[in-house]
């Protein structure tokens, strides 16, 4: 038996969290789309650097047009003020070996902190824009805002798109075979945490990584 259900919240999911179901769609929690996380890299207002982890993102273009859409990211935050303030950002991947980094990232984000090196990451220059970017990460896209639109009318949530101008990819990722690109030591996966939604339990999430089931020409 499907499980069918319209837009309103239903009766039996109750939050986990003061807020939950006003920052993030109860149906996310039904759907358990997993989604590519990262930290993207701002400059304050002071010229401190931030750091923000951000996913529910995809990344496409045509030609020589290449764009990084940020959906869900919040109005109020230290990365979306930043972004439209000073219309430049840089996305930096890393593997799931620096979850407790991106933990302080979040838990550590007071105003006059470096959130990069307090995070335990490593700064270095960029070549297009004058926000820093994480040596460590393996895959680094440094872009220039193109336009912002609330996600919801008047909503609290965001989209960003911004116009990558400058890729930095390390060697061995860019000579890595298929299976390899998407082992342990490349793109974290978000595993959402799930509602059953004939219950309203909460499932736990995870972190997690792609596994290769076949090599294709698509």
């Amino acid at each position: 038996m499907n499980y069918e259900h319209g837009s309103i919240k239903p009766e039996n999911f109750k939050e986990d969290w003061d807020g939950q179901f006003k920052i993030l769609p109860w149906m996310a929690y039904v759907s358990a789309i997993p989604h590519v996380i990262y930290l993207i890299t701002t400059l304050k207002a002071d010229g401190t650097p931030n750091a923000g982890l951000q996913g529910w993102s995809s990344f496409s273009g045509e030609g020589d047009n290449f764009f990084a859409l940020i959906s869900g990211i919040l109005k109020r935050s230290h990365t979306y003020g930043n972004i439209v303030r000073d219309g430049e950002f840089c996305i930096n991947f890393l593997p799931p070996g620096y979850l407790e980094n991106f933990k302080k990232s979040i838990s550590e984000n007071s105003g006059e902190i470096n959130e990069i090196v307090n995070s335990g990451f490593t700064q270095e220059n960029s070549k297009t824009i004058s926000v820093p970017r994480i040596k460590e990460s393996f895959l680094k896209l440094e872009c220039s805002l193109e336009w912002t639109k609330d996600l919801v009318p008047n909503g609290i949530n965001a989209i960003v798109c911004g116009r990558v101008n400058h890729i930095s990819a390390a060697e061995d990722f860019c000579r890595k075979n298929v299976s390899e690109r998407y082992d342990l030591n490349c793109f974290t996966f978000h595993l959402m945490a799930m509602k059953n939604p004939f219950t309203g339990q909460r499932i736990r999430g995870g972190i997690g990584r792609v596994e290769l089931v076949e090599e294709t020409e698509l």
